[in-house]
């Protein structure tokens, strides 16, 4: 990555390029960074970090199964959990790492091709590929078990997956920044994000709960996450619930204030 960057100030690349053509070679050049770094140079280093969400979602799920043995909807147990864990791979793991890609990557900072923003999106590129690959293989290894996990509406489920990992980008978006600024925003953002599961519905269905407690409920994004992806395996699953403009709206809310603050404190994001 430093040795690109030099690259091209020295032959004078980065000035003659379009600001949208230097943005695209950054990024892919922090790509490259970040999956040398974390991953190393084999194969293996890739497989342990996409078996790390994995063997986590299926350690839940597992757990899951051996505490409720009943689904409390549907008739397959298998469903009713992954369709609750799913979510909590695909928007807190991308969250959680997205989160310190600033704080990690600080040096590169220093760099004048290389913006807060590059960083993000390098990593989230990172983090969202390795989400598909995280939920390719939890279909693959339920398929081999000979456990159907087929939705009935794979275009509600697409979209929710979609939606989810969006959601998570967008938290760790603005994490970042709040990170960078307040180092004790870590610990804090850990536990919200542990919080907004446990509340989601993943475990008990939101609509078991007293009506008085649910209204509060419905503010957690994560909450129609998990209603969106479960309504694409339960018919009339979500009604009454789900919005779904509420979580990209959430969501797209998060990202605007991340972009606003990282316009406007930029100098002191160059701080170490």
């Amino acid at each position: 990555m430093t040795e690109t960057l030099l690259n091209y100030r020295d032959s004078g690349t980065l000035g003659h390029a379009s600001p949208l053509r230097v943005q695209v070679r950054v990024i892919g050049a922090l790509i490259l960074r970040d999956m040398r770094t974390r991953f190393g140079r084999k194969i293996t280093g890739w497989i342990i970090m996409v078996m790390w969400p994995l063997s986590h979602l299926l350690f839940l799920m597992i757990g899951y199964l051996i505490a409720h043995r009943i689904a409390p909807v549907g008739t397959n147990v298998t469903v009713f959990i992954g369709t609750g864990v799913l979510p909590y791979i695909l928007c807190l793991y991308p969250a959680r790492m997205i989160m310190l890609c600033l704080v990690q990557n600080q040096p590169l900072l220093l760099f004048p091709p290389v913006t807060a923003v590059d960083v993000i999106i390098a990593r989230s590129i990172l983090e969202i590929v390795n989400a598909f690959w995280v939920v390719a293989l939890f279909c693959l290894t339920l398929f081999v078990l000979d456990i159907d996990f087929l939705p009935m509406r794979y275009g509600d489920a697409i979209l929710a997956i979609l939606a989810t990992i969006y959601l998570g980008f967008a938290i760790g978006f603005i994490s970042a920044i709040l990170l960078k600024l307040v180092r004790a925003w870590l610990p804090i953002q850990i536990v919200l994000l542990i919080l907004a599961y446990i509340v989601s519905g993943a475990i008990v269905p939101i609509t078991s709960v007293p009506e008085q407690i649910r209204q509060w409920l419905w503010f957690n994004p994560l909450v129609h996450s998990v209603e969106w992806l479960r309504g694409a395996y339960y018919d009339a699953y979500g009604e009454g619930v789900l919005s779904r403009g509420y979580l990209i709206g959430y969501a797209t809310m998060l990202i605007f204030i991340g972009l606003v603050m990282e316009r406007a404190i930029r100098g002191r994001l160059l701080e170490s």
